[in-house]
C-alpha cells in the first residue's frame, strides 16, 4: 500500500511539474520598462568635431549652444553632423552633458585635441 501511494504521489508531481510554465532568461524587450543594468545606463552617438550627442533610445539630440546645454528631436540648421564620424558611448546619465568633460577628455571635443579610441587603450 506505501509503494502505491509513493508511486501516485511521484506521478502526482511529475504531472504538476510539467504543467507548470518554463521561465525563460532574457532580456526584456526594447519597450519594457527598464531595470538593472539598462535602468543605470545610456547608449549615445557622440560626434567629437562638434560636441553632439544623439541618443538612439529616445531619438533626442543634445548639443552646446551659447555656453548652454539644448537637447531636441532635430539638430539646429547651423549643426550638421552628417558624414562626421559618430563615436558609441555608454555613460550612467540620461543628460550626457553631465559627463561631457569625461567624454571630451576620453575621445576629444570641438577645442580639444582629437584621438581614436581603441580598447587597448583601458
Amino acid at each position: 500500500m506505501k509503494k502505491l501511494f509513493l508511486g501516485f504521489a511521484v506521478s502526482a508531481l511529475l504531472l504538476v511539474g510539467l504543467a507548470l510554465p518554463t521561465v525563460a532568461l532574457a532580456d526584456p524587450p526594447p519597450w519594457a520598462a527598464a531595470h538593472g543594468y539598462r535602468a543605470k545606463h545610456y547608449r549615445y552617438i557622440y560626434y567629437p568635431r562638434h560636441e553632439v550627442y544623439y541618443a538612439p533610445a529616445t531619438q533626442l539630440w543634445f548639443w552646446l549652444d551659447g555656453g548652454g546645454w539644448r537637447v531636441g528631436t532635430s539638430l539646429p540648421t547651423g549643426v550638421v553632423v552628417a558624414g562626421a564620424p559618430g563615436v558609441s558611448v555608454v555613460l550612467g546619465t540620461e543628460r550626457p552633458y553631465e559627463a561631457n568633460a569625461y567624454v571630451v577628455q576620453r575621445f576629444g571635443g570641438r577645442h580639444h585635441k582629437h584621438h581614436r579610441h581603441h580598447d587597448h587603450d583601458d
